[in-house]
């Protein structure tokens, strides 16, 4: 799986767009994109002491990504739970990024 995640975060170019829903991130790349979308958590949520997050994903569509994966690595559907979630995990980490400005992406 470790040379899946290096493949993605070398083919995948993530790049983050804000509407008045709240954030999506699209992971664009020359065999299709995949989009993550973010609204903002709701009043308290991102208060608690636990929780970090302003942000809470609601939506994803990586059909193309993981319909190309499944060709050029074998996967089968067994995969896809952890291949979404290395995608999730880089798409937040790229919306933490990009509200406390580290990066413009």
């Amino acid at each position: 799986m470790e040379e899946i995640r290096e493949f993605i975060e070398t083919s995948f170019t993530p790049r983050v767009a804000e509407d008045m829903n709240g954030i999506k991130v699209i992971f664009t790349s020359t065999v299709g994109d995949g989009i993550i979308w973010f609204e903002p958590a709701k009043r308290g949520w991102s208060k608690k002491p636990l929780s970090t997050n302003q942000y809470i994903i609601v939506d994803a569509d990586l059909n193309h990504v993981l319909t190309f994966l499944n060709r050029y690595y074998q996967l089968d559907e067994s995969n896809y739970h952890d291949i979404r979630r290395m995608f999730i995990d880089i798409g937040m980490d790229t919306v933490d990024r990009h509200t406390k400005g580290v990066d413009n992406i």
